[in-house]
């Protein structure tokens, strides 16, 4: 099995907006989810034809002259992406949002793996989900963070003894759980689960695997409702 790991730098994070300004591809085959070898890989710069902020060169490194008159090649990028039965990045719907406007590019076909939430890392003794956090871990540094073709590299390392678990996870159904009505007095326990606040409709959420929604049924009604439950669960359809 052929699997490919992308990631990207970009202008900005809004994808209506901003534009891709660099692209990192690694792909690799495996047997069984173990012997990972890299069979192909591809980085290349992109002209934005705008000017980089200055908070993104600080990001990056990149400056409006490394950019000048660079161009990707979607063809190698669209055969790679082709050739892969899943396609990886580490907090995989930013990269995805960009690539889907890019029209050279067909995206329908091939499912996506999030190796920022499709590994339950908390279950394995981590309390980051953050990449280069995440690297150093596991006793390895990512020497250029936020490069893609380093990202990449960095993401392929971190993932090889967890392919299995990410590969499974990918296929389980997302839900976004809201706390309704949970009272003043249980935000901070909420906040220690993982919620969020979320003002527009005024409820603490959290988005979760399936394979966890049992355990957190049993929290809210435990420990936020006092077995007088009335969350809700709601099925994000834009599964990766």
């Amino acid at each position: 099995m052929k699997f490919t790991v992308i990631d990207l730098e970009t202008t900005g994070l809004d994808p209506k907006k901003d534009k891709i300004i660099e692209i990192g591809l690694i792909q690799f085959k495996h047997k069984d989810y173990e012997d990972t070898i890299i069979t192909e890989s591809y980085g290349s710069l992109q002209d934005p034809e705008t000017p980089l902020e200055e908070i993104i060169t600080d990001i990056t490194g990149l400056t409006d002259s490394a950019l000048e008159g660079e161009a990707i090649d979607w063809t190698v990028v669209s055969q790679m992406l082709a050739s892969s039965e899943l396609i990886i990045a580490h907090n995989a719907a930013f990269d995805k949002s960009f690539l889907q406007k890019v029209p050279e590019l067909n995206l329908k076909s091939t499912p996506w793996a999030c190796s920022m939430k499709h590994i339950d890392w908390g279950k394995h003794g981590f309390k980051t989900r953050s990449l280069n956090y995440l690297a150093c871990d596991h006793g390895f540094v990512n020497p250029f963070p936020h490069r893609a073709l380093f990202d990449c590299a960095t993401t392929y390392k971190l993932i090889e003894k967890y392919l299995e678990e990410l590969h499974l996870g990918c296929q389980q159904k997302e839900y976004r759980v809201a706390a309704v009505g949970a009272s003043f007095s249980v935000k901070d326990n909420l906040k220690r689960n993982g919620y969020r606040w979320d003002p527009n409709q005024r409820v603490w959420f959290k988005t979760l695997m399936e394979k966890t929604l049992e355990n957190e049924r049993k929290f809210l009604e435990a420990e936020i409702y006092q077995g007088n439950t009335h969350h809700t669960e709601e099925l994000i359809s834009d599964r990766m």
